[in-house]
């Protein structure tokens, strides 16, 4: 399989990407589309004019910022250098898509300007453009919750979804594993190790159950900043996401739900078990609830949704009580 990326797609993957090895550091997020905003504004419009310009271009008639634009300028020299990184990864099975390509999934966008400007996968990426459910709880498994996740599983792999996962131990491995058993189709977002995972999941990459993706080099060890990242990426992906179990302030799960009730990027459901007292403030704080029984019962998810779901009557506001901002509808 070989992968042709747009000029675009080269564009980002030069000036933001990991690939190349330079001593000038790569634009962030927000250098990017700041740039990309003025291209918009400009009649160059898109990122693959960038090529054709030089510095007094990038800041006389883009308005580009002059440290930014050396930025550019420096890394326009290892243009080979992408080139030739880009063909080795190929070599191994693990390709690229960018936000300018059409096989980049789409509910990311939901994400707005902090989803990923490129992913690394390995596998068949179209599975990401399907419906996608995710389950997250503790590291230490429960019997109980052990019967609750399958049972969970059970039910996403009869409605043909997607289960997406992260590459994490306890609840997270134990859905992977028997979602796999059934034959169901899994994406895999990780943030460390992709290369070791490409060897463990190959089997099953190989015959279209599975896809590896991630948002940081392949060859990446576990970071923070960047598993975070990627629960926030998976909460972009899914249609859905059920949650097991979590104990306040007790880590990853229960920072990213927290996020997750501020930024709205998926539909959450929180198991109704008082023996978790994250659980029971998320619960408190509108969360949609799942029971036992909920599993164990015919109803779909949607339909599980649409009963639990607490729809909030938004208040009419006059107009003499809106604030500046809600009146500019900003």
């Amino acid at each position: 399989m070989k992968i042709q990326l747009n000029l675009d797609s080269i564009a980002v993957l030069l000036f933001c990407g990991d690939l190349v090895v330079d001593n000038t550091a790569p634009l962030s997020q927000d250098e990017w589309y700041e740039v990309e905003r003025r291209l918009k504004s400009s009649t160059k419009k898109t990122p693959s004019k960038l090529f054709g310009m030089n510095r007094d271009t990038l800041i006389q008639i883009l308005g580009i910022d002059e440290y930014i634009a050396y930025k550019m300028i420096a890394r326009k020299e290892r243009l080979n250098d992408l080139m030739f990184a880009l063909a080795n990864l190929e070599n191994e099975g693990i390709y690229i898509t960018t936000k300018y390509e059409e096989n980049y999934p789409q509910n990311l966008a939901i994400l707005k300007k902090r989803a990923p400007l490129y992913l690394y996968y390995v596998g068949d990426i179209s599975i990401t453009q399907k419906h996608m459910v995710s389950v997250v709880g503790p590291q230490n498994l429960e019997k109980k919750l052990n019967s609750f996740t399958r049972n969970t599983i059970t039910k996403i792999f009869d409605e043909e979804k997607i289960l997406v996962a992260n590459g994490t131990k306890g609840t997270d491995a134990y859905a992977l594993k028997a979602f796999m058993q059934l034959g169901g189709k899994v994406v895999c977002f990780v943030s460390d190790h992709m290369f070791d995972k490409k060897k463990t999941y190959s089997k099953a990459i190989k015959e279209g159950r599975m896809v590896l993706v991630s948002a940081v080099d392949p060859f990446a060890y576990f970071n923070v900043t960047n598993a975070l990242d990627r629960n926030i990426y998976v909460c972009g992906l899914c249609d859905l996401q059920i949650v097991t179990a979590t104990h306040i302030n007790s880590g990853g799960v229960w920072f990213t739900t927290i996020q997750n009730f501020h930024y709205h990027w998926t539909k959450q459901m929180v198991l109704d078990d008082d023996k978790y007292n994250g659980n029971i403030r998320l619960l408190e704080m509108g969360a949609i609830k799942v029971t036992y029984d909920d599993m164990l019962s015919l109803l779909t998810l949607d339909q599980i949704v649409e009963k639990n779901e607490i729809i909030e009557e938004e208040e009419e506001i006059l107009v003499d009580q809106m604030s500046i901002y809600e009146f500019l509808d900003e």
